[in-house]
C-alpha cells in the first residue's frame, strides 16, 4: 500500500442484531473491497481501529465489538457458536453494504471464533488468522481456569490477569510486569470477567481440530516472530491442515502487532487481499 492516509478516516457506527437478538456494534471505515475484523479476548474492536484506519484507504472495513463489550450487548447463553452466529451477521451486513463477500480476519480468541464460523458453513472471500490459541498441545487454560474464575468471582481482577498472562498467554514474570506498567492494564482488568467463558470455549475447541483440513478457503496465517511457542505451534498446526494456507512471519513482533505496528499488519492484509 503506497497511498495510505496516516490520519484517522471517518468512522461510522451502527448496530445490527444477531440471530438471538443480541445487539452488535460495528464501526465502518473506508470503501472498496470489504474486510471484517474480529478482535480477541480482553480487548474491544477499538484495538483494531489503527489497522482499520490504514486499510480504509483501499477497503471497506467493518470492525466488530464482540458480544459483552464496547458497542455490543450480551446474553446469558454463551458458546463459541453464538460468537460464530454474530460473525455471520456482520459478514452478511458487509456483503449487503458492498455487494461482495468480505475477507474475514480473527485475532487470538477471535480467530477461534472465525474458524468456527467458517467451519459451520460461513462463506467468505478469504480468511486471515492471527495466532488463534488452539489447544493443539493440550489445554490452554486447563487446571488454571478454576483459580482464574475464583479470582474474577472475588473481584480480584489484578490477580486473575496475572494468572492468565503467566499460564494462558505464557509470558515471563518480567513481561507481565511490563504489561502491568502500560496504560492497557486498566482495560485488561475491566474485561477480565469476559475471559472466563472464552477460556472454557478455547479448551473445548479441541473437538474440532481434526475438521479444519476440510476448510478450502484461501487463508493467511499471521505469526509474530517473538510470539509464545504455543501460539506459533497452533499456527503451524493450521498450516499443516488448511489446504490453501500461507504463513507470514511478522518480524520483530509478538501477539499484539495490531497495536504496536498497525501499518505492518495492514500491509500484510492488503497484500494478501489483492493477490
Amino acid at each position: 500500500m503506497t497511498h495510505i492516509d496516516p490520519h484517522l478516516p471517518a468512522i461510522r457506527t451502527e448496530t445490527i442484531s444477531s440471530i438471538d437478538g443480541t445487539p452488535l456494534g460495528i464501526r465502518h471505515l473506508g470503501s472498496g473491497s470489504p474486510i471484517v475484523l474480529v478482535h480477541g479476548s480482553v480487548s474491544t474492536g477499538e484495538s483494531w481501529i489503527p489497522v482499520a484506519s490504514f486499510l480504509a484507504a483501499d477497503h471497506s472495513v467493518f470492525v466488530l465489538d464482540r458480544r459483552g463489550r464496547g458497542l455490543s450487548g450480551d446474553a446469558h447463553d454463551y458458546t463459541v457458536s453464538t460468537e460464530a452466529a454474530d460473525i455471520a451477521a456482520v459478514v452478511a451486513r458487509a456483503s449487503e453494504e458492498t455487494g461482495a463477500p468480505p475477507t474475514l480476519l480473527g485475532h487470538s480468541y477471535g480467530a477461534i471464533c472465525t474458524l468456527e464460523a467458517v467451519r459451520v458453513g460461513l462463506d467468505v472471500a478469504a480468511l486471515v488468522l492471527y495466532e488463534p490459541p488452539l489447544p493443539v498441545d493440550g489445554p490452554v487454560a486447563g487446571n488454571y481456569l478454576a483459580p482464574y474464575a475464583a479470582a474474577v468471582a472475588a473481584s480480584d481482577y489484578d490477580a486473575a490477569m496475572r494468572i492468565a498472562l503467566e499460564h494462558f498467554v505464557r509470558l515471563s514474570r518480567a513481561e507481565i510486569e511490563m504489561m502491568v506498567a502500560t496504560p492497557m492494564w486498566g482495560e485488561f482488568l475491566h474485561l477480565a470477567p469476559s475471559w472466563t467463558r472464552e477460556l472454557a470455549e478455547t479448551d473445548r475447541s479441541v473437538t474440532h481440530l481434526s475438521e479444519y483440513g476440510s476448510l478450502a478457503v484461501r487463508s493467511l496465517l499471521l505469526v509474530g516472530e517473538y510470539s509464545p511457542a504455543h501460539l506459533v505451534g497452533a499456527s503451524a498446526f493450521l498450516e499443516s491442515k488448511l489446504p490453501n494456507a500461507t504463513r507470514q512471519v511478522l518480524e520483530g513482533q509478538g501477539h499484539s502487532a495490531n497495536v504496536m505496528t498497525p501499518s505492518l499488519i495492514a500491509d500484510a492484509i492488503h497484500s494478501f487481499m489483492v493477490q
